[in-house]
């Protein structure tokens, strides 16, 4: 194990902290890499795959100071010698994001986050909708509530919170009455276009490194319980989905992994109304279709080896799964 690498993953009980675990562990990078584990609780399925488990201050308690937790990372990886760093869950982003450079310099670890005004951007659907907007991307009309007159929206509309996960607070809206009485019910509401149906739903992701586009994989979907649980890959979806995700990626610039869940309207045209700036839950289900951005990224960060992808046609099954624990 010594000749391995070190890196770390955070959030390894998160969907996305085991989605980057089991990429690096079922790839050929097993054996060139040992995987440390950053989460807040003691017992997580992805804290008994991982080589090293550490159990960071609670960064969510308002009694725990930004600086104590900062520290316990740095120090961690100072003594490890950890040399990339991948974020597993949301809340981590902003922090990581806002900490990326001193952490950098401190440790000489890559943290593979965005900058602070692309993660900002990507967890408020308010400023994603303008972000797009105000580059002239293709977006879906959006409103906050003291903006928009409500005799005159056409209806269905998608009221959602500005900032949120996994379909919590969002109703679909057939007329005023119900979307007046359904506001009260979200926090910090944004009001916005119906695009499509269920069919025609997408989840999407780039990869976007040294100021260059690198890959990009388009993926149908359908969701339980806001967590994508089937997943397509053809290479006939339709060729506008793949030049839109060029046009916004180009504009964001995101480091890394991004994610981008969009709909056709009823003209087949593709408006995003999310963006993650970061890996996707659906990162293994990725990797099985052949796009596999955790050894793309680790490949070309760490050993200067850029590998090429040979995807193919199919579709993925999540299922829940069971892990027994010895006494």
């Amino acid at each position: 194990m010594t000749n391995k690498i070190n890196i770390a993953v955070t959030g390894i009980g998160s969907l996305i902290g085991q989605a980057i675990i089991k990429s690096i562990q079922r790839s050929e990078l097993n054996d060139k890499i040992n995987i440390i584990g950053f989460d807040y609780f003691k017992y997580t399925v992805g804290g008994f795959w991982v080589n090293e488990k550490y159990i960071l201050p609670d960064i969510l308690n308002p009694e725990v100071n930004q600086n104590a937790w900062l520290d316990v990372i740095v120090k961690i990886i100072i003594e490890r010698n950890i040399k990339l760093l991948f974020v597993g869950v949301d809340f981590e982003l902003p922090i990581f994001a806002k900490y990326k450079e001193e952490i950098q310099r401190i440790t000489g670890v890559i943290v593979m986050v965005s900058t602070l005004d692309v993660v900002e951007i990507a967890d408020d659907k308010f400023l994603t909708y303008e972000f797009l907007k105000n580059n002239g991307l293709l977006h879906p009309r959006s409103y906050l509530p003291g903006q928009v007159d409500y005799n005159t929206l056409i209806y269905p509309v998608i009221i959602k919170p500005r900032k949120g996960a996994r379909s919590i607070g969002v109703y679909k809206v057939e007329d005023k009455n119900n979307l007046l009485r359904l506001l009260k019910n979200v926090k910090e509401p944004v009001i916005q276009e119906c695009v499509g149906v269920d069919t025609d739903e997408f989840t999407c992701g780039t990869i976007y490194l040294n100021d260059e586009l690198k890959k990009i994989i388009v993926l149908r979907r359908s969701l339980k319980e806001g967590n994508t649980f089937i997943s397509h890959y053809r290479n006939d979806f339709p060729e506008i989905i793949t030049t839109y995700l060029k046009e916004v990626t180009k504009c964001l610039k995101p480091f890394g992994a991004c994610n981008f869940q969009l709909r056709l309207d009823e003209k087949g045209t593709p408006k995003i109304f999310e963006i993650n700036s970061r890996h996707s839950g659906t990162t293994y289900i990725r990797s099985l279709f052949g796009y596999k951005e955790i050894e793309y990224i680790i490949n070309l960060l760490l050993f200067n080896k850029e590998i090429e992808f040979d995807l193919r046609e199919g579709t993925v099954v999540r299922y829940f799964d069971e892990f027994y624990i010895e006494k």
